[in-house]
């Protein structure tokens, strides 16, 4: 259960978000890589990719399916805020606190996702970062400071193992992750796995055998789920027919692309293009 200075310092966060969506605010989104979420609903499900961030649930809870394993979190509509990790900061950090080479992580497989309590440091944290939206000059001074601490205190809880391993390089999990970044950034080109097996100092075999026990999916799988998210946020935000986000994602044929896309998220794509367009 929560402690005492834990639900106080979520009391008053929860208090911010909540004003912030009476208000329609969105002023959070002038600090880099923070999310804010209210939802009245009692029960969403979506498929979706996670960048690598922190997330906080303050109210609710959240199950998290990654390949066979579900994770069940929350404090118990969901109040939830997230920010995204900075790789630098989180290198820069374990290399200056001793963490990258002495953190004795000797797991050949990190889950990709780490569930954990919060402590009442990190929701302080999240409350000040929020805070600093109050005052214009202060967000320009310590905004950084604010971020660089979140970076700090998730980084030394004692579950991230996961995080730590990311900021060793002579582990599987920092070879993966450099990996699933170049997929990101390419993921409409042919998907080379021999070349991202060499850079990662793995034979092919190996490379396959921790890409799917770190992301629970093959490259492959991987690849195929981008162009699919993609496409749809092609579709919903941009208006694209089901057709053009299909070649836009290199689809070469459009029954299949139809297939795959209502496999993963359980609608055909041309209803949600439809629904994109309010008919």
């Amino acid at each position: 259960m929560p402690d005492s200075d834990w639900q106080f310092h979520a009391d008053r966060l929860m208090s911010r978000i909540a004003e912030r969506y009476r208000e329609n605010r969105r002023d959070w989104t002038k600090i880099r890589g923070l999310n804010l979420s209210w939802s009245d609903h009692d029960e969403t499900e979506m498929s979706c990719f996670y960048t690598l961030s922190a997330a906080l649930i303050l109210q609710g809870d959240k199950r998290v399916r990654v390949g066979s394993v579900e994770h069940v979190y929350g404090a118990g509509g969901m109040v939830s805020l997230s920010l995204k990790l900075d790789p630098y900061f989180l290198a820069e950090l374990a290399r200056e606190g001793g963490l990258a080479s002495g953190s004795g992580c000797v797991s050949e497989d990190a889950q990709a996702l780490c569930v954990c309590e919060s402590t009442a440091a990190i929701v302080e944290a999240f409350d000040q970062l929020v805070r600093l939206l109050d005052d214009e000059n202060e967000l320009k001074v310590l905004e950084e400071g604010c971020r660089r601490r979140i970076h700090w205190l998730v980084l030394t809880h004692s579950r991230s193992l996961n995080l730590r391993q990311l900021c060793d390089r002579r582990l599987p999990g920092s070879r993966i992750a450099e990996a699933v970044a170049w997929i990101r950034e390419h993921y409409r080109e042919p998907l080379p796995v021999e070349k991202l097996a060499s850079v990662s100092a793995m034979s092919v075999s190996t490379f396959h055998h921790h890409f799917k026990a770190i992301t629970s999916l093959s490259p492959l799988q991987y690849q195929k789920r981008m162009r699919l998210h993609e496409a749809k946020r092609l579709m919903l935000s941009e208006n694209r027919s089901a057709s053009t986000a299909a070649f836009e994602v290199d689809y070469v044929s459009v029954q299949q692309f139809t297939r795959d896309y209502k496999r993963l998220f359980g609608n055909p794509p041309g209803r949600d293009a439809k629904e994109s367009k309010g008919g």
